[in-house]
């Protein structure tokens, strides 16, 4: 087990080596590691948005940059950790919906730079998952944060995965028909939220892992 910031300088290339040395050429990257904090934009401190950026984009780049010639190697698998806030940007979510949403495209673009490569490129797409990460968010299924289990998530994911799928979304169904409608008509997604907009911002300031 090795235990390190993985946004510090010279992370990626010290997990990568530490990775190598322990387990022969990287097959595997899973890009998990993730932070957030929710709130008005302006009631964010730089600290925490620079947090968020350097953990959730940043550091999901930089390390598959420094394991790439192995996972070419191998023809190994990326899986990267998007969220449902990617695909539906929620208002009080401003930054990590930037990072999240920028996280994905990178998915897309590494996908298509790996074309015919062999390396399989997934990302997922999870809803509220009951971590330790949504404990201190008290939005709660009627305002669109009804949890699954981590063990639901994995299954689906492992599923999709044997399925050879590359754009994973876990999830909950309720969740599913805003999602779609924000592809087709992002102005009706706002109209949607509207009622729910004060409770929402009351339910997710102290919605913090940084």
């Amino acid at each position: 087990m090795l235990a390190v910031d993985v946004t510090g300088s010279g992370a990626p290339d010290l997990v990568a080596t530490t990775a190598r040395a322990r387990l022969g050429p990287v097959d595997l990257l899973v890009n998990n590691a993730g932070n957030v904090r929710a709130g008005r934009l302006e009631d964010c401190t730089v600290a925490d948005i620079r947090a968020m950026v350097e953990l959730n984009l940043l550091a999901p780049v930089l390390l598959t940059r420094a394991v790439l010639p192995d996972l070419r190697a191998t023809r190994g698998t990326i899986l990267t950790i998007s969220s449902g806030i990617a695909l539906v940007n929620l208002p009080f979510y401003t930054t990590y919906a930037a990072t999240k949403t920028g996280v994905a495209a990178f998915g897309h673009s590494l996908r298509r730079e790996l074309h015919g490569t062999g390396v399989h490129v997934a990302t997922v797409y999870p809803g509220a998952t009951a971590t330790a990460m949504m404990d201190s968010s008290a939005a709660d299924e009627d305002l669109g944060f009804g949890r699954r289990s981590v063990a639901d998530v994995v299954t689906d994911v492992l599923a999709a995965l044997g399925r050879d799928e590359h754009e994973i979304n876990t999830s909950l169904s309720s969740r599913r028909a805003l999602q779609d409608l924000h592809r087709t008509d992002p102005l009706a997604v706002d109209r949607a939220l509207a009622p729910n907009l004060a409770a929402l911002e009351s339910a997710v300031p102290g919605h913090r892992s940084i």
